[in-house]
């Protein structure tokens, strides 16, 4: 999937994703910008993204992140 960075907040560690395809916007955590090697994000900048589901929380959450 693809979409923009809407905000993030490394005090708290997460931030949030405006998906391209009009789907609800997800939610991402300061791990997975570590595993994708990236510092940080700044809000309006691309990037692609796979989209978790946690069944028992019933939360999806963006993971696989990767810059435009």
């Amino acid at each position: 999937m693809k979409g923009a960075i809407k905000s993030y907040d490394p005090r708290r560690g997460s931030g949030i994703i405006s998906r391209d395809d009009g789907r609800p916007d997800v939610m991402f955590y300061a791990n997975e910008l570590e595993n994708a090697g990236l510092a940080r994000v700044a809000s309006g900048e691309r990037i692609s993204f796979d989209v978790k589901t946690d069944l028992a929380l019933k939360r999806s959450f963006a993971v696989n992140l990767s810059k435009l």
